[in-house]
């Protein structure tokens, strides 16, 4: 880095291109207690793969709102850009970006929503629903639709892309935050959306859904209320 000097609070992780990052491995680094990752790409324009740093930036921002929805502070994770040739901004990047990690504090600090270890428990979650299918489907095929449209040739704008990502990213969330619960002991609705802090009717919705799907079964009837376990999955 042309003998500029930068802080030593960073490790560096080269990877051939910033859309390689996996969501879930980035979520991963949070539940093995990392305080802050920063991504730093290609300036725009300027891709090698052409979209890499594109695509990197979408999986990104959809991490960072799983991740705050889970009770993390999103500012534990950025994406920026530069060229190979600026070690000014390099320098620049990683310098103030060490410095804000250091005003948010270690990781499950009063900076997020739960201390240690809830917030472990949530980012768990988080990285679960992150390497499901739903999500990376949505956030590979988000330029397509912006770009050139879905099969019925409808353009979305990115604020309705995002918007429906939202969404998901609550409905991926309760779903995986369902599962967990059941893995450990069978729970009526009631039980569950007291503990997960999810509004019955919701709480319901998603059961139901997840017992259509073959996820979860009638396990007992305990004071008229419908007791349901999780279910083993092949495979």
């Amino acid at each position: 880095m042309s003998r500029m000097q930068y802080t030593t609070d960073i490790r560096v992780i080269r990877i051939m291109c910033t859309g390689r990052m996996d969501p879930a491995v980035m979520a991963d680094a949070f539940v093995h207690g990392l305080d802050g990752l920063l991504v730093l790409g290609c300036l725009f324009g300027e891709c090698h793969y052409v979209s890499g740093n594109f695509n990197a930036s979408h999986k990104v921002n959809m991490t960072k709102e799983m991740l705050a929805y889970a009770g993390m502070n999103p500012g534990r994770l950025s994406f920026r850009n530069l060229s190979s040739a600026e070690a000014d901004v390099f320098v620049k990047h990683v310098t103030d970006f060490s410095k804000e990690i250091r005003e948010l504090g270690p990781l499950g600090g009063e900076a997020d929503k739960f201390p240690l270890p809830k917030l472990k428990e949530k980012l768990e979650i988080a990285r679960t629903s992150l390497a499901g299918p739903k999500l990376r489907w949505v956030v590979g095929k988000k330029p397509v639709f912006i770009d050139t449209g879905n099969k019925y040739h409808e353009i979305f704008t990115e604020h309705e892309i995002n918007r429906t990502l939202g969404g998901i990213v609550i409905d991926e969330m309760a779903t995986h935050s369902i599962l967990a619960a059941l893995q450990n002991e069978p729970a009526s609705v009631k039980e569950l959306a007291e503990k997960l802090e999810i509004p019955a009717p919701e709480t319901l919705k998603y059961v139901l859904g997840l017992k259509r799907r073959g996820f979860l079964e009638l396990e007992s009837v305990k004071d008229r209320s419908p007791l349901y376990k999780y279910v083993e999955q092949e495979g």
